[in-house]
């Protein structure tokens, strides 16, 4: 879990809210299984080389850092892989050379010193869409957007919509899980907590897509000046935040019941399509 001075909590086992979009994807698939976490030795080349990798693209432009698939699915798996070694209680290298300093049972991370663990992607993501514009416009304008550059961003974050385009694709993924899940408790198999990852990296993967996705979109509404005053306006916005472990047991074990409800199906459903219960 990550938490730092502005809201940003990666509440990995609460990946079920926000049912606001039709389904448009492929359901959960039960042999596709979620790595285990490497060694400490590992882990640490994986940073590095990520680290490394960030670097090059932060050097090139805002576009190129958000428009990279490749640089997406490699922060995501590293980031899948820390989470899972934390939660182990594995023995890790040093890794403050790259932005995680030990903290208690986690890190402490510097996000202004070290941005790839919290990319200009995450922040557009996490802050755009319910950041009111009348407060932001004014602040962008005198860094050199003009009125036609608010104006482009008021319309593409009305026109799209995150919650929606991130359940379009991660709706049938529940669903799916949640018809396994049932199947499993009627010939008395328990799902296991390596289902419950299975489910949450599957879905981790696509929603990750989709916000890279979405921000690419956003930011290409701009030309490369504004491109870059919007990274610079956000990016110095970050601070110190903290990568904690979970508590996994009770995570998997709400997460279960969930999906256990006899009419979680329709009630998903309902959400998708913005039915009042």
């Amino acid at each position: 879990m990550h938490v730092s001075s502005y809201p940003r909590v990666f509440a990995w086992l609460l990946m079920l809210a926000g049912f606001t979009g039709h389904a448009q994807a492929v359901e959960f698939d039960e042999k596709v299984k979620a790595p285990m976490a490497r060694t400490g030795v590992e882990l640490k080349t994986q940073a590095e080389s990520y680290s490394a990798s960030f670097a090059r693209l932060r050097d090139a432009s805002p576009v190129e850092m958000v428009s990279s698939k490749a640089l997406t699915q490699e922060h995501f798996e590293l980031e899948w892989q820390l989470e899972r070694a934390l939660e182990d209680k594995r023995q890790l290298e040093d890794l403050s050379a790259v932005g995680l300093v030990k903290h208690e049972n986690g890190f402490r991370i510097d996000y202004a010193a070290f941005p790839q663990w919290n990319p200009f992607s995450d922040v557009l993501t996490d802050l755009l869409p319910t950041m009111p514009m009348d407060i932001a416009g004014p602040q962008l304008i005198a860094r050199g957007f003009r009125e036609s550059d608010i104006a482009a961003l008021r319309s593409y974050l009305e026109t799209h919509n995150l919650k929606s385009a991130v359940s379009a694709k991660t709706l049938p993924l529940a669903v799916g899980f949640s018809k396994l899940v049932k199947k499993y408790d009627k010939i008395k198999r328990p799902p296991g907590k390596d289902l419950v990852f299975s489910f949450l990296y599957q879905r981790g993967k696509v929603e990750a897509e989709v916000q890279r996705d979405w921000s690419e979109g956003l930011i290409r509404t701009l030309d490369d000046q504004r491109a870059r005053v919007l990274h610079s306006y956000f990016m110095e916005m970050q601070s110190t935040g903290y990568w904690l472990p979970d508590d996994v047991e009770a995570g998997v074990t709400s997460l279960l019941a969930v999906m256990r409800l006899p009419d979680y199906e329709q009630r998903a459903r309902n959400e998708a399509e913005g039915v009042t219960p």
